[in-house]
């Protein structure tokens, strides 16, 4: 028998059988404006609207415990608009629920991505001990070194790149369901992913150089003939104008990849069109992560296994509220 998900004023009351909510709309615990929505279903409905109920009149009162109010988020929000009280409670109660494994998770991602970048740090090491103490270094080992160098960065700027789609996938998902699993942390790896992933940021490699060439290579040009330093410090701060405006944009596209299995070339411009209608609010959340994050750091590093996870819980939390639970069909 499929389950139906009962919602109050935007905060979930649980999942329940046909039986209970009849009994519960007898004794008034339920409410005929209350939304429900169970599988297969494309919209949240009121409970007045499913003809299949037993009619109050017909359903024997028994007593019945008192209603408790699940901490489970909605099953299947629908695209919106971003609501920065939801997000702090949602996160807030999803953590309450959920710590240790949230702790799990986190700690489990800094390991992974340490190990990462020993190779190299490693590389970069040789490479300027060879260059600094060699008398007379041979151009082709000093090629060789820099392609080493430039291989274990691309490896470790991939790896890291694809683990953080899967590390934010962590927290929507256990938003989503109630329940923090680590499994969703590697979510980025899997075939159909990880490829979307590598060329999503490759793009957004290429966009930021291009911009910074455009508008940075004027200024340099004019300083150098001009000899003065503000055509420079004008066009450094004309730089930072498009990197911002993308920045609230770009932080969706991989959980967008992973989420709802969509390519980078749709996965960006859906971002970009969304979050384009809601700038401004996606900014102020980005800072709001930002800042906890922080606070974390600050106390004295440890507190940043239980900032961040808050934090990335309401990164999570602003998106869902912006693209909803729906996955597309296959």
């Amino acid at each position: 028998m499929a389950m139906i998900f009962v919602n109050r004023d935007r905060q979930s009351l649980g999942q329940f059988t046909e039986e209970e909510i009849s009994t519960g709309l007898a004794e008034g615990r339920f409410l005929s404006t209350d939304l429900a929505w169970k599988e297969g279903m494309e919209n949240w409905q009121p409970l007045s609207s499913f003809t299949n109920l037993v009619p109050p009149a017909a359903v024997s009162v028994s007593p019945v415990p008192p209603l408790v109010f699940s901490s489970e988020p909605a099953p299947a929000l629908q695209p919106g608009k971003i609501d920065f009280n939801e997000c702090f409670s949602a996160a807030w109660k999803c953590f309450q629920a959920n710590w240790l494994m949230c702790v799990l998770g986190t700690l489990i991602f800094y390991a992974i991505t340490m190990v990462v970048q020993i190779p190299m740090q490693f590389a970069q090491v040789v490479f300027e001990n060879f260059t600094r103490h060699g008398s007379s270094p041979q151009i082709g080992i000093i090629i060789a070194i820099s392609v080493v160098f430039l291989f274990f960065t691309l490896v470790g700027t991939g790896v890291s790149s694809i683990l953080s789609a899967g590390f934010l996938f962590f927290f929507i998902e256990a938003l989503r369901t109630g329940k923090a699993n680590v499994e969703h942390v590697f979510a980025g790896f899997r075939r159909s992913n990880w490829v979307q992933l590598l060329l999503a940021m490759a793009v957004w490699i290429a966009a930021v150089f291009i911009v910074v060439f455009v508008i940075l290579t004027p200024g340099i040009i004019l300083t150098t003939v001009m000899k003065s330093s503000v055509p420079a410090v004008i066009s450094a701060v004309l730089v930072c104008i498009p990197i911002f405006y993308l920045m609230p944009a770009i932080s969706f596209v991989f959980p967008l990849i992973v989420d709802k299995h969509l390519g980078f070339r749709e996965a960006i411009t859906t971002s970009l069109k969304t979050v384009h209608g809601q700038w401004f609010q996606t900014f102020g959340l980005l800072i709001l992560v930002g800042l906890i994050t922080v606070v974390g750091l600050f106390a004295c590093c440890i507190g940043i296994l239980a900032s961040l996870p808050f934090a990335y819980l309401i990164w999570g939390q602003g998106y869902r509220q912006l693209f909803g639970d729906v996955k597309p069909q296959a």
